[in-house]
């Protein structure tokens, strides 16, 4: 076979470099697996287990592990103790490296900007910019950004509040496991917010969360008292 010719050559490394650009980076799977612990869709509740994998992903210079433990300290999840100014300092230096997956289309970059966004990590707060990245994440089914797309609804954060939309939002993560959603529609069909009152729906989201460890919602199942 003989040798491309030279224009065909340029055009192949062309199109070699318009590939390697466009890839998405390789999402570790620790960071996923964390994820799941943390939220409770692994089946429970275990900071201690998701903050092992995280530190762990960061420690081998994952990037969107290293955001996520910014986003541990600004506001004490994981374990970690709430301490705003050590998060704001790690975002700085990640946050141009997150943007960058985000626009690749890298799901967990796109609600980890969300996240920088709403809690001004790296970038100056603005809620309505966090929730149009959540509601990217959440168009490829990101329950974390479903979550928060359900707060910004029940706050008015970034959106108009409607306690209807709030519910939808939460259903959809508590569906696949999430356990402060799952609290959160207990709250709801307690309180007749967003939702009609149904005392009955109540204590299933009430159930579902503190089978998963959520320590509040065991509480509200008590507070409740065994269904009549």
């Amino acid at each position: 076979m003989g040798s491309l010719p030279s224009a065909a050559l340029c055009l192949l490394c062309v199109v070699a470099a318009s590939a390697a650009a466009t890839a998405q980076p390789r999402q570790d799977p620790r960071v996923l697996e964390a994820i799941a612990w943390y939220t409770g869709t692994a089946g429970r509740v275990d900071d201690a287990k998701a903050r092992a994998l995280i530190d762990a992903a960061a420690t081998d210079g994952d990037v969107l592990a290293r955001m996520w433990i910014a986003r541990a300290w600004s506001r004490g999840r994981l374990g970690y103790p709430r301490d705003e100014a050590r998060a704001r300092a790690i975002a700085d230096q990640m946050i141009g490296a997150v943007q960058r997956q985000a626009a690749l289309g890298v799901v967990e970059a796109q609600f980890l900007m969300g996240t920088a966004f709403d809690e001004g990590l790296g970038v100056a707060e603005d809620p309505a910019v966090a929730f149009g990245w959540f509601q990217k994440a959440a168009a490829s089914g990101h329950t974390l950004a479903e979550h928060n797309i359900g707060n910004a609804y029940a706050a008015g954060r970034g959106v108009a509040a409607d306690p209807a939309a709030a519910v939808t939002w939460w259903t959809r993560a508590a569906l696949k496991g999430d356990a402060v959603p799952q609290l959160r529609l207990g709250e709801a069909y307690e309180r007749g917010t967003g939702v009609a009152a149904d005392r009955v729906q109540a204590r299933r989201w009430y159930a579902d969360a503190a089978g998963r460890g959520n320590p509040a919602a065991k509480a509200a199942l008590e507070r409740l008292g065994s269904p009549r």
